[in-house]
């Protein structure tokens, strides 16, 4: 097979691939959610008392080209004693000659329902550039004979009900979304939903161990979901593993580098892959900092 079909191959291949991620999954998939919930729900903030900033760098398929790369960074911080946070979270993801950069607010409102039990509501909103680098395709095509470049907005909503033990959240980060002028090849952004739950059990003085189960459906699609376990070592280290419903396996490790800052590694790979030639392995670091405004206040361990 000469060099020019190979390249043909990848290129139909990779656009298969893509188009089978939009249509199915247009949000980002990270695998160290359950330490960076606000990128999910919305109402996350008012779980934790500290104000706190995480970045996520995330490659995948490595050795795929044009395969995704994201990149988020988000903040958040309670109002003092009012109940109130609010947050921002900035994202950029690039796939094959699109790539779309978003900026989003947020605010989150807690209730205390009894001495354990408190209920919170989010909300989101923001706005995403898309952009097509259609030149770079060198196609006669005239649908992509110029670059492309629109805005969109969108909003989103959150709830969750926790205790310092456990929670369950109800959430569409992406709930609707509006254009802003007009462009050509425009994405249609689905709504999302997320279902989430965790709970946290303590084995000895040692080892807690934490299950999470995430749910997630996209408008037109069926139920995806994500099975994880955490075992959390002397409040220092967490070992855990994942199953994607996409038949894909995860190991990832969290370690308490200081009491304020937290550094993760997660490694994906599928079991099976129908890119030949590739790794189609992913890699994702986080980085987590949380801290107080008052040094008489001490930052409390973050479970969830």
């Amino acid at each position: 097979m000469n060099k020019f079909l190979m390249k043909a191959l990848w290129i139909t291949v990779l656009c298969w691939c893509c188009y089978l991620r939009v249509q199915a999954q247009q949000e980002p998939i990270y695998s160290q959610y359950m330490f960076n919930g606000m990128i999910i729900n919305p109402a996350y903030p008012s779980m934790d008392e500290s104000s706190s900033l995480t970045a996520v760098g995330r490659n995948q398929w490595v050795g795929v080209e044009g395969a995704p790369k994201t990149a988020t960074a988000s903040f958040y911080t309670p109002l003092k004693a009012s109940n109130t946070s609010i947050g921002v979270s900035l994202m950029n993801e690039k796939i094959t000659v699109n790539s779309q950069t978003a900026v989003n607010f947020n605010i989150s409102q807690r209730v205390k329902l009894n001495e354990k039990l408190y209920l919170a509501l989010g909300l989101k909103g923001g706005m995403s550039q898309f952009r097509e680098d259609n030149l770079s395709l060198t196609t006669t095509d005239p649908a992509f004979a110029h670059n492309q470049s629109y805005w969109k907005t969108d909003i989103g909503f959150g709830f969750m009900l926790f205790t310092d033990r456990f929670f369950v959240g109800i959430s569409s980060p992406t709930f609707k979304s509006f254009d802003l002028g007009n462009s050509v090849n425009k994405v249609v952004v689905q709504s999302h939903y997320y279902i989430q739950s965790g709970y946290l059990f303590t084995l000895n003085e040692d080892v807690k161990l934490k299950p999470n189960v995430l749910l997630r459906m996209v408008k037109g699609t069926g139920f995806q979901y994500d099975l994880n376990a955490n075992v959390l070592l002397k409040n220092l280290v967490w070992l855990g593993a994942s199953w994607r419903s996409e038949k894909t396996i995860t190991g990832l490790i969290q370690v308490q580098a200081t009491k304020n800052l937290q550094i993760g590694y997660s490694y994906d790979s599928p079991m099976q892959s129908n890119l030949k030639g590739a790794q189609t392995v992913s890699h994702e670091l986080m980085v987590n900092y949380r801290f107080s405004w008052s040094k008489w206040k001490v930052v409390a361990p973050r479970y969830f």
